[in-house]
């Protein structure tokens, strides 16, 4: 690459930065409320329940015809449905069918709570039964409850976006479920597989004593029916949303037999969820409980990175050398390879040492980013909202450029060629943190703060990391 290019590129970089720091503007918190919107296309607006993780739509009759999960947390579908993953089946009964119930009075409500909006409440009505449902805006599950002075039945039915769904009945007493069964279960379940797309959950809390899962002949779909007695409410939590470990731990699924195993990343997301919560339950603050995770997997990782970064600063020291043995055997790969492999040995170097720690590292942080971004804090911190979601600021971001910056400068110790390199690959891949997570942001911006105090060190143990020159070398 010529001097004269490397502004232009400059200006291209700086050009793409800044356009799409405009197109990938974080999703701001939803306000959770009560909207009115035509989900089916049917001419009739629903009653749609808006929050930041998920939409669910209610139509006259008190039944679910649109439940609508968020692959992005505060996604604002304004109104607008179509091609929208939509867990209620159709051809099936609603879910919240209620025998004997037409035409029956509704009411919307909503509990205060700030800029948030705190609960959903949802009551329709008809002589002498009730059924309502509450959605907390923290939560994928809404409870819903069935009062009636006469025996009735709910029906239940899941789950859309698949031709034939896994179902589950677990009978109390039992770890291993069934496909389907009768009586009183522990919980009742349809996914799109064991361990990957979109769950439909029903756990009973109340008076849930008689029930009944049956396939139909296709084994395409299957209904739940649920026996509400004279005189008592029956209440259940129902489950909407992915079929992940980190959303069923946060939803308080996860502990029932059978519903979902954890594989051995499974297991490692477990232990850094407890440690973080550890840190919630100490403090009070998801910010400290992120900042001990932080630190605690940064320890860990440290005989590791320390080794990364020594590798890549004497690596840095002797490309002046590397580039004069490729020109002088530019014509002559055996020579060129010969050369370069006695240079290593010469000053003590492994040029693979600096990639081993980096390969073992990216499994932790895939499996921390996982855990960040699908747990639910409902807390900010500072001008943060909600570590859930994207800093509508972008000061964390920035931060984090940064920070990324400043390491990428003490890696390069002076090496021109190292230091273009690795500012472009920051610049290219600063388009996706102005997306990310607060928690997540957070936890990289730290880990970076560590990593430019472990490079410092490993500076000062190196002593002078000017380029070595042939005169060097020679004397």
């Amino acid at each position: 690459m010529n001097h004269s290019s490397r502004p232009r590129l400059a200006k291209l970089a700086l050009g793409l930065t800044l356009g799409l720091l405009f197109t990938l503007s974080p999703a701001l918190a939803l306000k959770a409320e009560w909207r009115d919107a035509d989900v089916n296309g049917d001419s009739k607006n629903e009653k749609v329940a808006v929050t930041n993780l998920a939409d669910v739509a209610l139509n006259t009759q008190g039944q679910i015809v649109g439940w609508y999960p968020k692959q992005v947390r505060g996604t604002d579908f304004k109104g607008n449905y179509n091609g929208k993953l939509n867990l209620v089946r159709p051809g099936v009964p609603l879910p919240g069918t209620l025998s004997g119930f037409t035409s029956p009075q509704a009411e919307f409500t909503q509990a205060p709570n700030g800029n948030k909006g705190g609960k959903l409440t949802a009551t329709f009505t008809q002589g002498d039964a009730k059924l309502t449902y509450v959605i907390d805006p923290l939560f994928l599950s809404l409870e819903v409850s069935v009062e009636s002075d006469s025996p009735r039945v709910l029906s239940w039915s899941g789950i859309g976006g698949t031709d034939r769904p896994l179902t589950k009945w677990l009978t109390p007493g039992n770890t291993q479920p069934t496909e389907s069964g009768s009586g009183k279960p522990v919980y009742v379940a349809w996914q799109h597989s064991p361990t990957k797309g979109y769950a439909m959950v029903v756990q009973p809390v109340q008076g849930f004593d008689q029930a009944k899962l049956a396939r139909s002949p296709s084994g395409d779909s299957a209904t739940l029916e649920i026996s509400a007695p004279a005189g008592q409410a029956t209440t259940f939590r129902a489950y909407g949303g992915f079929n992940e470990m980190v959303r069923l731990h946060v939803e308080r699924y996860l502990e029932l037999p059978g519903l979902f195993n954890p594989d051995i990343w499974g297991r490692l997301s477990l232990a850094l969820l407890w440690v973080m919560e550890q840190g919630h339950r100490w403090t009070g603050s998801w910010f400290f409980g992120i900042v001990l995770l932080t630190l605690i997997v940064r320890l860990l990782l440290w005989p590791l990175m320390h080794q990364q970064y020594k590798s890549m600063a004497e690596m840095n020291k002797i490309q002046p050398l590397i580039q004069e043995i490729n020109k002088k055997f530019k014509d002559n790969p055996e020579k060129r390879t010969e050369a370069t492999m006695k240079l290593y040995q010469e000053h003590k170097i492994n040029p693979f040492a600096g990639c081993l720690p980096l390969f073992l590292q990216l499994p932790v942080l895939f499996v921390l980013w996982k855990v960040i971004a699908n747990y639910e804090f409902g807390q900010g911190v500072l001008w943060i909202p909600d570590l859930a979601l994207p800093d509508p600021f972008y000061i964390l971001p920035i931060l984090y450029i940064l920070t990324t910056l400043a390491s990428t400068y003490l890696s390069a110790a002076g090496n021109p060629d190292a230091l273009r390199q690795g500012m472009i690959m920051n610049l290219v891949f600063v388009f996706f943190i102005f997306s990310f997570p607060s928690g997540v942001s957070i936890y990289w911006i730290l880990s970076m703060v560590i990593t430019l105090a472990q490079q410092w060190l490993i500076k000062r143990s190196l002593g002078d990391l000017k380029p070595a020159t042939a005169n060097a070398k020679s004397k």
